[in-house]
């Protein structure tokens, strides 16, 4: 992002939205984002869900998704080489707790999100989400 793109859109978020957004692509963890970006309140979890809801910061964390995916060169092709690994490896102990940082891995990236295809019907936009295919009643 060119500099002055990055201002105009960082004037769109407040520094703690900036810092919740970072550390959320960080961790992938909602809740502790949200403590991390210096946001208080008893229900952290509730507000932290609500703050993924705004639109602003929403398009915030997939472009920096983004820029990790080109910057560490992790696609879904990626994943799913090394997932099949594991597999061939008949996913022992070790294999489940490799699988997990894998999972960790795409969640980070915004890879573990199911392909979205926006469509229109009669003059009005629909959202239609692509579910997994399950072979043989394993995914």
């Amino acid at each position: 992002m060119k500099p002055l793109e990055w201002l105009l859109h960082m004037n769109k978020l407040s520094p703690k939205q900036e810092t919740f957004a970072q550390e959320y692509v960080k961790s992938g963890n909602a809740s502790e984002s949200y403590r991390r970006a210096g946001y208080k309140g008893n229900n952290v979890r509730q507000l932290a869900s609500q703050l993924l809801t705004n639109i602003d910061v929403q398009k915030r964390v997939e472009e920096l998704q983004e820029v990790g995916k080109k910057e560490f060169e992790v696609t879904k092709e990626f994943l799913y080489q090394k997932y099949m690994n594991l597999h061939d490896l008949h996913m022992d102990d070790q294999g489940a707790v490799a699988k997990g940082s894998l999972d960790s891995i795409a969640k980070m990236f915004g890879l573990n999100e199911p392909e979205k295809l926006d469509v229109t019907s009669k003059g009005e936009s629909i959202n239609i989400q692509i579910e997994k295919t399950y072979i043989n009643g394993k995914d």
